[in-house]
């Protein structure tokens, strides 16, 4: 059983962590519940985020579990393959951890919109699966639709575990929010996708001395930005009838109102909690279309939304039950074949008093009940679970 005496009883107090890179999933999924942990010593154990491989035996030895993101790059097949050798000897257990599509699945992969697709070997990474994923005592995934497309591409694996995408308190920390006393008048509305939602064109560049074969460049495409969505907030821009902030990077089919909108650069994922709190925004909306990619991913837009107190407007698919979002306030979901006329009619509804704080303090309600803050019980529950080898209750 893993608490406060765990050293004394076993010697293993470590959790050796690698993660896939410095991105948002390896703060979501790995890096906030380190720092977490590593200041919580009562639960017996510290994350140690690795950068690079070790086979220390003083570490092995000390080692509770190894969780490694994202194993899918053929330097991987060897790095498992050694440390399920290693296991007998020193009897930690193996964890992988996904929080994204990145093997293919029903014969799709990463969407031509998302740039990560220009580089990504899907065929790839996915033979690479077949290979290390069986080694693993447990695999951790973010929603249950990975889960399911998991289990059928890999039938070998051994076990399949979700953890949802939560928020920590200690970065999403500002003040509720009261409610609202009169209707909203020019709301202002928050998107902070990322660029990987829409691709941004790219000029071609003819040869020259550093690029010998030139650069064909990077045609633009809407992503997940190919509905109404779009029409809409250049409409209401236009019209003066919401504030409009974008944050992150500016998408190429918003350039003609980019006067009239509030941009915030990038920032990376300590400073960002902070940046979306302190605009105060009255709602947030999160496009989608209907693919595999988006159906795998997370409502952690939602949950992020939840406890900044902006009310979250997020895209349900009118052809299955799979969007991220079907999780949000039933008056929030908007259907990816909605019209502009559709969203201003459930937008503006929202913006009356009553409706507004409804949802408000539904959303609240949502994350403080459900599990969806890192220090949670039930998240900690999870996290324990997950890094022990045989008990399946600690709270």
């Amino acid at each position: 059983m893993l608490n406060a005496n765990t050293m004394n009883m076993d010697g293993k107090n470590l959790v050796l962590i690698y993660v896939g890179d410095s991105s948002g999933c390896s703060h979501v999924r790995l890096r906030y519940n380190s720092v977490w942990y590593a200041g919580h010593e009562h639960f017996g154990f510290t994350p140690v985020i690795l950068p690079f491989p070790t086979f220390d035996s003083q570490y092995l030895a000390r080692a509770k579990a190894i969780v490694i993101q994202r194993p899918v790059s053929p330097g991987h097949i060897d790095l498992v393959r050694r440390y399920k050798a290693l296991q007998p000897k020193f009897g930690y257990k193996l964890v992988s951890e996904f929080d994204d599509q990145v093997w293919e699945i029903d014969g799709q992969g990463i969407p031509e919109y998302n740039t990560a697709s220009l580089h990504f070997d899907i065929k790839g990474t996915t033979a690479v699966c077949e290979q290390t994923l069986p080694l693993f005592d447990e695999c951790v995934v973010s929603t249950d639709y990975l889960k399911m497309k998991l289990l059928e591409r890999f039938p070998t694996i051994k076990k399949c575990t979700v953890i949802k995408n939560v928020v920590p308190r200690y970065l999403w920390n500002y003040p509720r929010k009261e409610n609202i006393t009169a209707d909203l008048v020019k709301p202002t509305v928050l998107y902070s996708g990322s660029p990987c939602h829409y691709r941004n064109p790219v000029p071609a560049r003819q040869p020259s001395k550093e690029e010998p074969n030139g650069f064909p460049g990077i045609t633009p495409l809407k992503g997940d930005m190919n509905n109404a969505w779009c029409d809409w907030v250049i409409k209401n821009v236009k019209e003066d009838k919401i504030n409009f902030i974008v944050m992150g990077a500016l998408p190429w089919f918003w350039e003609p109102i980019k006067d009239k909108i509030k941009f915030i650069p990038w920032a990376d994922s300590q400073t960002y909690p902070r940046l979306v709190q302190q605009e105060r925004a009255d709602f947030q909306i999160a496009p989608l279309v209907n693919n595999v990619f988006n159906k795998c991913k997370s409502a952690l837009r939602h949950t992020e939304s939840c406890a900044a107190g902006t009310v979250l407007l997020g895209t349900v698919f009118h052809e299955d039950k799979w969007s991220p979002y079907e999780e949000i306030n039933p008056k929030c979901k908007v259907l990816d074949n909605a019209t502009v006329e559709d969203i201003d009619k459930i937008f503006f509804n929202l913006c009356k008093k009553d409706n507004y704080n409804e949802v408000l303090n539904w959303q609240y309600d949502f994350v403080n009940n459900n599990g969806y803050w890192l220090e949670s019980n039930t998240h900690l529950q999870q996290w324990l679970c997950m890094i022990d080898s045989g008990n399946d209750k600690f709270i």
